[in-house]
């Protein structure tokens, strides 16, 4: 993925979980998401071997570590952005290792 890519992706996954997490009744933080961000970019940056996790199990990760909150996020949980770019990335990943 480029780096506008990247950001893009970001973007619409962290827009994402403010809506699930919004629905979910939770207060969100913006400096959390800030670091979330960082986080997120850093990990995807990264060639996909490297990748140690998903995106919806990096999120997870997040809402549990900083709301306490241990549900499993789906990308469906992240509405229809979010999920068509998390497949994306999915597809793009598995076809890197099929190069």
């Amino acid at each position: 993925m480029s780096s506008i890519d990247i950001n893009s992706f970001v973007g619409t996954l962290i827009n994402g979980l403010k809506f699930y997490l919004k629905n979910e009744k939770l207060k969100i933080v913006d400096f959390d998401f800030q670091a979330l961000e960082n986080e997120l970019i850093s990990e995807f940056s990264l060639p996909f071997i490297d990748q140690s996790q998903t995106p919806t199990q990096f999120l997870s990760d997040f809402v549990k570590n900083k709301y306490g909150v241990e549900k499993i996020i789906t990308p469906q949980h992240l509405g229809t952005e979010a999920h068509e770019q998390i497949m994306l990335w999915g597809l793009t990943k598995a076809k890197s290792f099929n190069d």
